[in-house]
């Protein structure tokens, strides 16, 4: 199971994204059945190494500053429309 770090995402909307990107971030969410939905900045690097080949079956483990824990799977990428190697934003499904 992967580990990925990600820091908690208090402001939202597209010029906030854009000044995520520049500096290597990318925004994600974190939602489930019985939990708010929690917007997450995660680092590219963290993801970087992840090998994606069957990415949508793999666990990982989210850890925040706090290190609290959440075992999620992957539901979305989006990525860039012509970079395909920049993310865009992640969706996760806590399990």
């Amino acid at each position: 199971m992967n580990n990925i770090h990600f820091f908690n995402r208090i402001n939202t909307g597209k010029k906030f994204s854009r000044k995520l990107r520049i500096n290597n971030k990318f925004p994600a969410i974190i939602y489930g059945k019985k939990m708010k939905e929690i917007p997450i900045i995660i680092n590219n690097s963290e993801i970087i190494n992840i090998n994606f080949k069957n990415f949508f079956s793999k666990k990982f483990k989210l850890i925040n500053e706090k290190n609290e824990i959440f075992k999620v799977k992957i539901i979305d990428i989006q990525y860039h429309p012509y970079k395909t190697t920049k993310i865009y934003h992640i969706d996760f499904l806590f399990i």
